[in-house]
Formats: structure tokens, C-alpha cells, sequence
């Protein structure tokens, strides 16, 4: 008998596999659960998708340009740029371009901005009525053609958080 085969057999018994408690295991099971839905909320909210970017999708950025340069122009500037006084008491029209916040409201709120006024001490008038929702979409395809590439492909909506006005 070799040594090897030997020794095996006078060696004491392995000992037996501790057992896990089953609270212990509903534990470790919750956990990892945990893990998981948080790994995937995380991927939710940093998927590029196009969730602001949908409704703009099919929209004609040329019309709305004319129909902002008809409507807009004359406070946000024909470039966007907005009124020296825009972040003052007397609220003047903000810019539209990259350098102030336009990019941090989703394309359904900018729309709901043009049709029905920002906010009520803005002197924006609603446009409901004499622009159309398709109208109101085209205007804010036309804007986001002021903003820089980065910003429209990180940074509009609930993505805003992640970025700075630098971009």
C-alpha cells in the first residue's frame, strides 16, 4: 500500500459542512436582491437613453427656428442669448443657448413653458393657441441646436445633475 493511500486511511473523518442558518440565508439572499435592484436603478438612470430626446426626435428644428425668430427672438435674442437682466427681480427673457439652464427641463416641460408661461411672474406670454404643440416641439428642436453636442447628448432633464454650464 503506498504511503499516500495510507495515510488517507488513518486520517479522521473530514468534518462535517457547517450549516447555514436559514435566517442567515434569507439574509444573504436579501442582500444580494438589494444589489441587484440597486445596480439596476443605477443603470436606469445613467442609460443614455432618449428619454428627453424623444419627443424632439421627428420634430423640424428648421421650422421651429422661424417660428422662434417670429415669437422669441425679440427677448431670448436671435441667438439665443437672452436679456442682461434675466436673472434679476424684473425676470427678463433667460438665454436658451448653453450658458444658462434651458438644458436642465426635459422637452415636455420647455413645450408646457412656451404654450402655457413659465412661471406666473414671467412676463412671457402663453403661446397656446397661437402655436400649435407640433409648433411649440419644432421650437424646442430649434434650441437645442444652440446647445453644445455634450449638453444635448448628456445632460438635458434629470441628467442636468451630472454636468456643468461649462459644457
Amino acid at each position: 500500500m503506498s504511503k499516500r493511500k495510507r495515510d488517507r486511511k488513518h486520517a479522521a473523518p473530514a468534518p462535517a459542512p457547517e450549516k447555514v442558518p436559514a435566517a442567515k440565508k434569507g439574509s444573504l439572499a436579501f442582500a444580494l436582491g438589494g444589489v441587484v435592484v440597486i445596480g439596476l436603478v443605477v443603470a436606469l438612470f445613467s442609460w443614455p437613453g432618449a428619454s428627453s430626446g424623444s419627443l424632439t426626435a421627428s420634430a423640424k428644428p428648421a421650422h421651429g427656428e422661424a417660428l422662434y425668430n417670429k415669437y422669441c427672438a425679440s427677448c431670448h435674442g436671435p441667438n439665443g442669448l437672452g436679456e442682461f437682466n434675466w436673472m434679476n427681480k424684473d425676470r427678463g427673457a433667460p438665454p436658451l443657448d448653453s450658458s444658462a439652464h434651458a438644458w436642465h427641463h426635459e422637452d415636455a416641460q420647455l413645450v408646457s413653458m412656451i404654450l402655457d408661461k413659465p412661471v406666473s411672474d414671467s412676463r412671457m406670454p402663453p403661446w397656446r393657441g397661437i402655436l400649435s404643440r407640433d409648433d411649440a416641439i419644432d421650437i424646442v428642436a430649434y434650441i437645442k441646436t444652440l446647445w453644445t453636442p455634450f449638453i444635448v447628448a448628456n445632460c438635458q432633464g434629470a441628467k442636468h445633475m451630472q454636468c456643468t454650464s461649462t459644457h
